[in-house]
């Protein structure tokens, strides 16, 4: 079986996750012109719907798969893995076909809460995709435990493809047939891409080859389903509260705005623009770093299984040092370069302002997402749900005043995500030193690559100028990138934040 060190993994699924998030953005490049603000709005609430409801259908089990697999490898016990793949299948294949036929059914119900009645044919479109995506999980999550990151990376990148090339042909079938009608084909693209990532998943385990295994005890299938279900149903429990906050949080900034005196129409703009646009571009990042969290779950589940206290703690260490170091520069550029990147991308900069606003969360939410993976690893499984409810709080209370201020306005969202990640953070690192025995080291951590980080917004602020005089569109862009990141990484290696036997103890694994 093919295993990577837990960097090498991240990498593979970062490539995967970064092509899949572009191509996520060139599909929704020309998606931005077929459906305009309106359509945006319209396609958004409908992924929203199925993002809570897919959630709340199989949240908790791919961590929980993955947690049960890494510690059966990491003691050897193969025969165990396969048991735990083959009633995770089952379980899986149940829950999804009961999700699809739930969502589509419940359609009108779902888009009416989300007060975008146009959004009912667009859920009814995605709702299959319940399914396969379920189906999928079971074979993904055992790649991932065992620390294989190439099968979950071409599915990755397969499902954006197809996604890409499906939802965009059906959406300009559709164009002369209204909003509702053109959001629903192309958010149809969705459904396609996750039939072929599943087909992919299950092919590559179906024929892959596999640990060779010497019977023992027949294992019970009540033993491996009591188990997957001690650990999925906290994080299912976890997650349909945390998704129920999310959709609280979309109808308040939706209702609020209307509160402060705008439009329905205007109320539908600002969303669109904010989530079309702004929130596209920052999830970018975000989702491609997510990737460290899924690499390090095997290295520090299978390390705390054996007692091996002090890999978990490096891998920990590694892993928040990464995850600093890799988003500063994102929220930089998306802080200062904010109305290029959005013209670039969509032709439209409408929301350059937003996304200056909400680019600083990029850090802290990456950090948020390392740091609880690393708490659920080392079996404090709903430690992170319960950081997550204090931030969730804060944002809510601050969304609701900040929001209906008609000069904060949208805003106001991007304002209260900063205040509810920053507490998330400092609460989750506080629980890993209690946890884990670790005291983290701030210097590494922060205060040099701040540092770092604060050279590279300087290189940008001096050269932008020169260089908007001199160059213009995509090559005035990608300079002023690469220039400034080469200042960042010169930076990392001149504080010693960074070095080259470092570099190379950690690419050995």
């Amino acid at each position: 079986m093919q295993r990577q060190s837990f960097l090498t993994g991240a990498l593979i699924l970062m490539i995967a996750n970064a092509i899949s998030k572009i191509l996520g953005a060139v599909f929704k490049i020309p998606l931005t012109y077929i459906l305009e603000e309106e359509g945006m709005a319209v396609f958004n609430i409908a992924f929203e719907v199925y993002i809570m409801f897919l959630a709340f259908i199989i949240s908790g089990l791919p961590f929980a798969i993955s947690k049960m697999v890494a510690e059966a490898n990491s003691k050897k016990e193969y025969a165990r893995t396969r048991k735990i793949v083959s009633v995770s299948v089952v379980v899986l294949i149940l829950i999804g076909a009961a999700g699809s036929a739930a969502l589509y059914g419940g359609a009108r119900f779902f888009a009416l809460a989300m007060k975008e009645e146009k959004a009912v044919l667009a859920i009814k479109m995605i709702s299959p995709a319940i399914f396969f995506v379920a189906l999928g999980t079971a074979y993904k999550s055992y790649y991932q435990g065992v620390a294989n990151m190439i099968p979950t990376a071409l599915s990755q990148v397969a499902e954006a493809v197809v996604k890409l090339a499906a939802g965009y042909y059906l959406a300009v079938l559709f164009i002369k047939a209204g909003t509702s009608k053109t959001a629903g084909g192309a958010i149809m693209g969705v459904t396609a891409g996750e039939i072929v990532a599943t087909a992919i998943l299950m092919f590559m385990y179906i024929f892959g080859k596999k640990e060779v295994y010497v019977k023992t005890k027949k294992i019970q299938t009540k033993e491996i389903l009591y188990e997957l279900m001690s650990i999925a149903l906290p994080l299912l429990c976890a997650s349909v509260v945390s998704n129920a906050i999310n959709v609280a949080d979309t109808t308040l900034i939706r209702s609020r705005l209307l509160d402060g005196g705008f439009s329905a129409d205007e109320a539908r703009f600002l969303y669109g623009a904010y989530t079309g646009y702004a929130l596209t571009v920052f999830h970018l990042p975000v989702g491609i770093l997510a990737t460290i969290g899924v690499s390090i779950l095997p290295v520090i589940a299978g390390a705390i299984a054996v007692n091996n206290i002090k890999k978990a703690q490096i891998a920990t260490d590694i892993g928040i040092r990464i995850a600093v170091i890799l988003s500063l520069p994102c929220g930089i550029i998306m802080y200062t370069m904010s109305g290029e990147i959005l013209s670039f991308l969509f032709h439209n900069s409408v929301s350059a302002n937003m996304l200056s606003a909400v680019a600083p969360c990029v850090v802290m939410m990456c950090v948020v997402q390392i740091t609880s993976a690393i708490l659920q690893s080392a079996g404090k499984i709903m430690l992170p749900f319960f950081t997550a409810l204090v931030g969730s709080a804060v944002k809510l209370s601050l969304s609701w005043y900040l929001v209906g201020t008609p000069e904060i306005n949208i805003y106001g969202s991007a304002i209260s995500t900063n205040a509810a990640y920053i507490i998330v953070m400092i609460l989750n690192l506080a629980a890993i030193r209690k946890v884990l025995r670790l005291k983290p080291d701030f210097t590494a951590i922060i205060i040099k690559p701040v540092s770092c980080a604060a050279l590279m917004l300087l290189s940008i602020k001096l050269l932008r100028g020169y260089l908007s005089s001199v160059m213009g569109g995509v090559v005035y862009l990608g300079v002023i990138c690469v220039i400034s990141c080469a200042v960042y990484v010169a930076a990392l290696f001149l504080t010693n934040t960074v070095s080259i036997k470092e570099v190379r103890r950690i690419l050995k694994g």
